[in-house]
Protein backbone atom coordinates (compact mmCIF):
# COMPACT_ATOMS: atom_id res chain seq x y z
CA UNK A 1 0.00 0.00 0.00
CA UNK A 2 1.40 3.52 -1.22
CA UNK A 3 1.91 6.39 1.54
CA UNK A 4 -0.62 7.98 0.19
CA UNK A 5 -3.25 5.66 0.12
CA UNK A 6 -2.29 5.06 3.59
CA UNK A 7 -3.24 8.77 4.20
CA UNK A 8 -6.39 8.46 2.81
CA UNK A 9 -7.40 5.72 4.38
CA UNK A 10 -6.43 7.47 7.88
CA UNK A 11 -8.81 10.34 6.84
CA UNK A 12 -11.55 8.14 6.18
CA UNK A 13 -11.73 6.57 9.50
CA UNK A 14 -11.20 10.22 11.10
CA UNK A 15 -14.54 10.73 8.94
CA UNK A 16 -16.22 8.21 10.16
CA UNK A 17 -15.50 8.81 13.89
CA UNK A 18 -16.30 12.18 13.76
CA UNK A 19 -19.73 11.26 12.42
CA UNK A 20 -19.95 8.27 14.45
CA UNK A 21 -22.92 9.08 16.15
CA UNK A 22 -24.68 8.99 12.37
CA UNK A 23 -24.16 5.44 12.30
CA UNK A 24 -26.43 2.91 13.87
CA UNK A 25 -25.50 -0.09 11.40
CA UNK A 26 -23.36 -0.99 8.90
CA UNK A 27 -25.35 0.22 5.90
CA UNK A 28 -24.94 3.33 7.65
CA UNK A 29 -21.11 3.04 7.62
CA UNK A 30 -20.81 2.31 4.48
CA UNK A 31 -22.91 5.53 3.63
CA UNK A 32 -20.70 7.58 5.33
CA UNK A 33 -17.84 6.01 3.68
CA UNK A 34 -19.47 6.48 0.22
CA UNK A 35 -19.64 10.19 0.69
CA UNK A 36 -15.73 10.58 1.95
CA UNK A 37 -15.32 9.32 -1.19
CA UNK A 38 -17.12 11.85 -2.63
CA UNK A 39 -15.84 14.51 -1.20
CA UNK A 40 -12.14 13.23 -1.05
CA UNK A 41 -12.33 12.78 -5.12
CA UNK A 42 -14.06 16.08 -5.80
CA UNK A 43 -11.04 18.22 -3.99
CA UNK A 44 -13.61 19.10 -0.78
CA UNK A 45 -11.64 17.16 1.51
CA UNK A 46 -7.96 17.69 0.66
CA UNK A 47 -5.17 15.26 1.08
CA UNK A 48 -3.18 15.44 3.82
CA UNK A 49 0.45 16.01 2.89
CA UNK A 50 2.75 13.65 4.70
CA UNK A 51 5.59 14.45 6.60
CA UNK A 52 8.54 12.02 6.70
CA UNK A 53 10.26 11.69 10.06
CA UNK A 54 11.95 8.18 10.97
CA UNK A 55 13.90 6.43 8.64
CA UNK A 56 10.89 3.97 7.33
CA UNK A 57 8.54 6.73 6.22
CA UNK A 58 11.96 7.84 3.79
CA UNK A 59 12.02 3.90 2.85
CA UNK A 60 8.62 4.24 1.72
CA UNK A 61 9.01 7.50 0.05
CA UNK A 62 12.18 5.50 -1.79
CA UNK A 63 9.73 2.55 -2.77
CA UNK A 64 6.79 4.42 -4.31
CA UNK A 65 9.59 7.62 -6.24
CA UNK A 66 9.15 7.82 -9.92
CA UNK A 67 12.48 8.17 -10.17
CA UNK A 68 15.66 6.60 -10.08
CA UNK A 69 17.24 10.24 -8.70
CA UNK A 70 14.17 10.41 -5.90
CA UNK A 71 14.37 7.43 -4.75
CA UNK A 72 18.13 7.81 -4.08
CA UNK A 73 17.78 11.30 -2.42
CA UNK A 74 14.76 9.39 0.32
CA UNK A 75 17.76 6.60 0.65
CA UNK A 76 20.19 9.02 1.82
CA UNK A 77 17.84 10.50 3.76
CA UNK A 78 17.01 7.12 5.58
CA UNK A 79 20.39 6.47 5.98
CA UNK A 80 21.34 10.07 7.47
CA UNK A 81 18.53 8.77 10.58
CA UNK A 82 19.79 5.05 10.47
CA UNK A 83 23.31 4.57 8.86
CA UNK A 84 23.08 0.49 9.66
CA UNK A 85 19.31 0.42 8.04
CA UNK A 86 20.10 -2.58 5.79
CA UNK A 87 16.76 -2.29 3.95
CA UNK A 88 17.95 1.21 3.20
CA UNK A 89 21.41 -0.33 2.10
CA UNK A 90 20.11 -2.90 0.17
CA UNK A 91 17.33 -0.87 -2.19
CA UNK A 92 19.92 1.72 -2.58
CA UNK A 93 22.68 -1.49 -3.94
CA UNK A 94 19.43 -2.59 -5.88
CA UNK A 95 19.19 0.63 -7.66
CA UNK A 96 22.08 1.21 -8.51
CA UNK A 97 22.74 -2.39 -10.07
CA UNK A 98 22.07 -2.76 -13.77
CA UNK A 99 23.15 -6.97 -13.78
CA UNK A 100 23.35 -9.51 -11.24
CA UNK A 101 26.18 -9.43 -11.00
CA UNK A 102 26.52 -5.92 -9.82
CA UNK A 103 24.72 -7.12 -6.51
CA UNK A 104 26.96 -9.88 -5.94
CA UNK A 105 30.20 -7.46 -6.02
CA UNK A 106 28.30 -4.67 -3.82
CA UNK A 107 26.68 -6.72 -1.00
CA UNK A 108 29.45 -8.82 0.57
CA UNK A 109 30.06 -5.96 2.68
CA UNK A 110 26.26 -4.88 3.26
CA UNK A 111 26.31 -8.24 4.82
CA UNK A 112 29.26 -7.80 6.65
CA UNK A 113 27.69 -4.73 8.22
CA UNK A 114 24.63 -6.66 9.01
CA UNK A 115 26.73 -9.64 10.57
CA UNK A 116 28.12 -7.08 12.87
CA UNK A 117 24.95 -5.72 13.44
CA UNK A 118 23.22 -9.04 14.44
CA UNK A 119 26.32 -10.61 16.63
CA UNK A 120 26.31 -6.90 18.46
CA UNK A 121 22.46 -6.91 18.78
CA UNK A 122 22.77 -10.45 20.38
CA UNK A 123 20.42 -12.38 17.66
CA UNK A 124 22.52 -15.20 16.50
CA UNK A 125 23.15 -16.01 19.99
CA UNK A 126 19.07 -15.63 20.78
CA UNK A 127 17.36 -15.84 17.61
CA UNK A 128 19.27 -18.35 15.62
CA UNK A 129 16.59 -20.60 13.92
CA UNK A 130 13.72 -18.17 14.07
CA UNK A 131 15.30 -14.80 12.44
CA UNK A 132 12.18 -14.72 10.50
CA UNK A 133 10.04 -14.36 13.51
CA UNK A 134 11.82 -11.87 14.68
CA UNK A 135 11.05 -8.03 13.07
CA UNK A 136 14.26 -6.73 13.78
CA UNK A 137 16.10 -9.80 11.78
CA UNK A 138 13.61 -9.44 9.11
CA UNK A 139 16.37 -6.63 7.01
CA UNK A 140 19.28 -9.31 7.27
CA UNK A 141 17.10 -12.24 6.35
CA UNK A 142 15.88 -9.79 3.00
CA UNK A 143 19.62 -8.96 2.66
CA UNK A 144 20.95 -12.53 2.36
CA UNK A 145 17.82 -13.43 0.06
CA UNK A 146 18.92 -11.24 -2.62
CA UNK A 147 22.08 -12.32 -2.71
CA UNK A 148 21.47 -15.80 -2.65
CA UNK A 149 19.07 -14.11 -5.74
CA UNK A 150 22.01 -12.84 -7.14
CA UNK A 151 24.09 -15.39 -7.15
CA UNK A 152 22.04 -17.68 -9.05
CA UNK A 153 21.76 -15.53 -11.80
CA UNK A 154 25.21 -14.72 -12.09
CA UNK A 155 25.67 -18.43 -12.33
CA UNK A 156 27.40 -19.05 -9.38
CA UNK A 157 25.75 -21.99 -8.20
CA UNK A 158 27.88 -23.45 -5.52
CA UNK A 159 28.12 -19.78 -3.89
CA UNK A 160 24.21 -19.97 -4.02
CA UNK A 161 23.66 -23.17 -2.68
CA UNK A 162 26.07 -22.41 0.41
CA UNK A 163 23.79 -18.86 0.77
CA UNK A 164 20.85 -20.95 0.36
CA UNK A 165 21.82 -23.18 3.30
CA UNK A 166 22.85 -20.77 5.98
CA UNK A 167 19.57 -18.51 5.19
CA UNK A 168 17.34 -22.34 6.15
CA UNK A 169 20.28 -22.25 9.24
CA UNK A 170 18.71 -18.88 10.31
CA UNK A 171 14.95 -19.53 9.56
CA UNK A 172 14.44 -22.76 9.98
CA UNK A 173 10.60 -22.63 9.44
CA UNK A 174 11.74 -20.87 5.71
CA UNK A 175 9.52 -18.55 5.81
CA UNK A 176 11.07 -16.99 2.35
CA UNK A 177 10.48 -20.40 0.80
CA UNK A 178 14.58 -21.09 0.41
CA UNK A 179 13.84 -24.48 0.20
CA UNK A 180 12.59 -23.94 -3.15
CA UNK A 181 15.57 -22.15 -4.75
CA UNK A 182 17.87 -25.48 -3.05
CA UNK A 183 15.71 -28.30 -4.56
CA UNK A 184 16.29 -26.48 -7.69
CA UNK A 185 20.13 -26.12 -6.97
CA UNK A 186 21.04 -29.38 -6.00
CA UNK A 187 18.90 -30.57 -8.79
CA UNK A 188 21.31 -28.67 -11.56
CA UNK A 189 24.62 -29.82 -9.67
CA UNK A 190 22.92 -33.10 -9.37
CA UNK A 191 22.97 -33.38 -5.70
CA UNK A 192 21.21 -36.31 -4.83
CA UNK A 193 21.32 -36.85 -1.37
CA UNK A 194 20.73 -33.10 -0.52
CA UNK A 195 18.21 -32.87 -2.45
CA UNK A 196 16.88 -36.04 -1.10
CA UNK A 197 17.18 -34.85 2.60
CA UNK A 198 15.68 -31.54 1.98
CA UNK A 199 12.70 -33.21 0.20
CA UNK A 200 11.82 -35.59 3.12
CA UNK A 201 12.88 -32.17 5.48
CA UNK A 202 9.21 -31.26 5.69
CA UNK A 203 5.86 -33.61 5.91
CA UNK A 204 4.53 -31.54 2.95
CA UNK A 205 6.94 -32.16 0.48
CA UNK A 206 5.72 -35.36 -0.99
CA UNK A 207 2.93 -33.44 -2.05
CA UNK A 208 4.67 -30.26 -3.24
CA UNK A 209 4.65 -29.55 -7.37
CA UNK A 210 7.87 -27.51 -7.30
CA UNK A 211 9.78 -30.43 -5.06
CA UNK A 212 8.34 -33.34 -7.30
CA UNK A 213 9.42 -31.55 -10.81
CA UNK A 214 12.89 -30.78 -9.64
CA UNK A 215 13.26 -34.69 -8.30
CA UNK A 216 11.71 -35.86 -12.01
CA UNK A 217 14.74 -33.48 -13.10
CA UNK A 218 17.57 -34.72 -11.28
CA UNK A 219 17.01 -38.06 -11.54
CA UNK A 220 16.39 -37.61 -15.31
CA UNK A 221 19.98 -36.41 -15.75
CA UNK A 222 21.44 -39.13 -13.31
CA UNK A 223 20.21 -41.11 -15.70
CA UNK A 224 17.40 -43.30 -13.13
CA UNK A 225 14.78 -42.46 -15.88
CA UNK A 226 12.34 -44.90 -13.79
CA UNK A 227 12.66 -42.92 -11.02
CA UNK A 228 12.44 -39.61 -12.82
CA UNK A 229 9.17 -41.04 -14.27
CA UNK A 230 7.53 -41.68 -10.65
CA UNK A 231 8.02 -38.45 -9.47
CA UNK A 232 6.30 -36.70 -12.84
CA UNK A 233 3.76 -39.29 -13.09
CA UNK A 234 3.32 -37.91 -8.85
CA UNK A 235 3.47 -34.16 -10.41
CA UNK A 236 0.87 -35.07 -12.32
CA UNK A 237 -1.38 -36.80 -10.32
CA UNK A 238 -0.87 -33.68 -7.95
CA UNK A 239 -1.07 -30.72 -10.67
CA UNK A 240 -4.10 -31.20 -13.55
CA UNK A 241 -1.91 -28.82 -16.00
CA UNK A 242 1.37 -30.67 -16.03
CA UNK A 243 0.64 -32.33 -19.08
CA UNK A 244 0.00 -28.63 -20.68
CA UNK A 245 2.73 -27.14 -19.22
CA UNK A 246 4.54 -29.45 -21.05
CA UNK A 247 3.74 -28.90 -24.27
CA UNK A 248 4.66 -25.22 -24.02
CA UNK A 249 7.99 -25.63 -22.92
CA UNK A 250 8.49 -28.19 -25.69
CA UNK A 251 7.05 -25.79 -28.43
CA UNK A 252 9.79 -23.01 -26.99
CA UNK A 253 8.09 -19.96 -27.03
CA UNK A 254 8.67 -18.69 -23.54
CA UNK A 255 5.93 -15.75 -24.51
CA UNK A 256 3.83 -18.34 -24.70
CA UNK A 257 4.80 -19.79 -21.70
CA UNK A 258 4.74 -16.42 -19.32
CA UNK A 259 1.13 -15.76 -20.70
CA UNK A 260 -0.15 -18.93 -19.11
CA UNK A 261 1.43 -17.83 -15.70
CA UNK A 262 -1.73 -15.32 -15.60
CA UNK A 263 -1.00 -11.97 -14.16
CA UNK A 264 2.16 -12.02 -12.60
CA UNK A 265 0.76 -11.18 -9.06
CA UNK A 266 1.22 -14.44 -7.03
CA UNK A 267 0.19 -17.74 -8.59
CA UNK A 268 -2.68 -20.55 -7.52
CA UNK A 269 -0.84 -23.36 -6.21
CA UNK A 270 -1.04 -26.80 -8.13
CA UNK A 271 -2.13 -24.80 -11.62
CA UNK A 272 -0.12 -24.35 -14.59
CA UNK A 273 0.74 -20.55 -12.91
CA UNK A 274 2.65 -22.39 -10.35
CA UNK A 275 5.03 -24.30 -12.95
CA UNK A 276 5.18 -21.63 -15.02
CA UNK A 277 6.49 -19.68 -11.70
CA UNK A 278 9.20 -22.29 -11.56
CA UNK A 279 10.15 -21.82 -15.31
CA UNK A 280 10.35 -18.18 -14.39
CA UNK A 281 12.64 -18.60 -11.46
CA UNK A 282 14.55 -21.18 -13.07
CA UNK A 283 15.22 -20.78 -16.49
CA UNK A 284 19.05 -20.73 -15.95
CA UNK A 285 18.74 -25.12 -14.81
CA UNK A 286 15.08 -25.58 -17.21
CA UNK A 287 16.65 -24.26 -20.52
CA UNK A 288 19.53 -26.83 -20.25
CA UNK A 289 17.71 -29.64 -19.66
CA UNK A 290 15.08 -29.29 -23.42
CA UNK A 291 15.82 -33.17 -23.44
CA UNK A 292 14.10 -33.62 -19.89
CA UNK A 293 10.71 -32.05 -20.92
CA UNK A 294 10.45 -33.63 -24.47
CA UNK A 295 11.15 -36.50 -22.73
CA UNK A 296 8.72 -35.86 -20.00
CA UNK A 297 6.01 -35.13 -22.35
CA UNK A 298 6.30 -38.64 -24.68
CA UNK A 299 5.95 -40.67 -21.01
CA UNK A 300 2.91 -38.85 -19.79
CA UNK A 301 1.42 -39.24 -23.81
CA UNK A 302 1.44 -43.09 -23.00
Amino acid sequence: MSRDTENAMEQALEFLAAHEDEIKDEEDANRLFQEFAKQYNSGQIQPRSFQPETADDYLSLAEDAKTKKAAMGYLKKALELEPDNLDALLMQAERNAKWPLDLVLSLPPIIEKGDALMEREGHFREDMGDFWGVLETRPYMRLRYAYLDALKNSGMMRKAVAEGERLLELCEDDNLGVRYDLIFLYAHLEEEEKALALFNASEYSKDDCQMLLALSILYFKLGELDTSRDYLKKLRWRNKDTKKFLRLVCRGDQEEIFAAGGSGFGYRPCTIEELVMVFQENVFLLTSVMNYFQWANKQLKN
